[in-house]
């Protein structure tokens, strides 16, 4: 009994730790990964006013967020306040501490905290990606996968080249992620190839034939849409216009490299789509070309839906399209 009261005792005061220290002001810290002092000084700075900016302008109720272009650059403050517009960031306080990555552009810093406001609970804790120039100013913010995924991915490189073209990969699909969050169209035909294939799955129930079907799935089927880029982007525009809030979450993300072409690569992730009026879940796959390795390009994009309304598995993880499911013509 009197053991029972201590670990209560300690678990309150753990509680009671946690809740002080929840009260002081957001810190900001890199750990490792800059060797000069006055940029890593440049670095926490810039990071730490861009995070008090977004607390104090979500808790003020603003509708867009006040940066300096001595923190941030031009082009990133138009991209924030592109995502503000679809929902309002606050990083709650604590102290956060972060190892830095060297970029081809730069610098990186993964796994910064934040709160989407617009987003259910259970989605609103969202991470950060924030790049840097070679100055320390914040050139991009992007909402990050999961590191331990990221860790994951990058540690299966098998060449110093396909290390750096994973990394832009990430980049890539947390940049494309970023984009339908901040309704960001232009962005969105910049990374589609003009002759992209575009494939869109979406779950039809056949009238059954008897009894017996009921009982089964063998009346739901998959059928698949084909869509030129134009056609994709203009229904999404139509999207954009009509929703609030898109909040798109990537999971199960695993990254191929052709075995015929180097330079293809084959992205494959479990894609939630969430907006305040419809959501669904199902399968990316996209083709990534790099022969231009400044300006990678999607050749291919297919979505198929996971499961149907009812809740049953309408695409199972075998089934879903691959690299080796189209052939490349050169």
């Amino acid at each position: 009994m009197i053991t029972q009261i201590k670990s209560r005792l300690f678990l309150l005061l753990l509680v009671l730790t946690c809740a002080g220290s929840a009260l002081a002001d957001t810190t900001f810290k890199i750990t490792d990964g800059v060797v000069e002092s006055q940029l890593k000084d440049r670095m926490e700075a810039n990071t730490k006013a861009l995070l008090d900016a977004f607390r104090k302008a979500a808790d003020d109720g603003e509708k867009t967020v006040k940066l300096s272009k001595d923190n941030v650059s031009k082009a990133a403050i138009e991209e924030i306040r592109e995502i503000w517009k679809s929902s309002a960031l606050s990083c709650p306080p604590m102290s956060i501490r972060c190892r830095c990555l060297q970029t081809k552009d730069g610098y990186q810093v993964r796994g910064i905290p934040v709160d989407m406001l617009e987003a259910d609970e259970a989605d609103a804790r969202q991470e950060l990606t924030v790049n840097y120039d070679h100055n320390g100013l914040i050139t991009s913010v992007a909402i990050a996968i999961e590191m331990n995924r990221y860790e994951e991915l990058m540690a299966a490189k098998e060449s110093e080249l396909d290390y750096a073209r994973r990394q832009i990969i990430v980049d890539f699909i947390e940049n494309f992620r970023t984009a339908y969050n901040r309704k960001d169209n232009a962005m969105l035909n910049s990374v589609f190839s003009d002759k992209a294939l575009i494939i869109t799955g979406r779950v039809v129930r056949e009238k059954p034939n008897s009894d017996m079907t009921k009982m089964t799935l063998a009346n739901n089927k998959v059928v698949y849409i084909k869509q030129t880029k134009q056609e994709y982007l203009s229904k999404l525009a139509m999207v954009f216009k009509t929703v609030k809030f898109i909040n798109v979450k990537f999971s199960d993300i695993e990254i191929v490299e052709h075995p015929k072409y180097d330079n293809i690569y084959g992205v494959t992730l479990k894609q939630l789509w969430k907006t305040d009026r419809y959501q669904d879940e199902g399968y990316l796959f996209l083709m990534v070309d790099f022969r231009d390795s400044d300006n990678p390009l999607i050749q291919v994009r297919t979505w198929q839906p996971y499961k149907d309304t009812a809740g049953n598995i309408v695409t199972q993880k075998k089934d879903v399209f691959h690299l080796g499911s189209f052939r490349i013509v050169r």
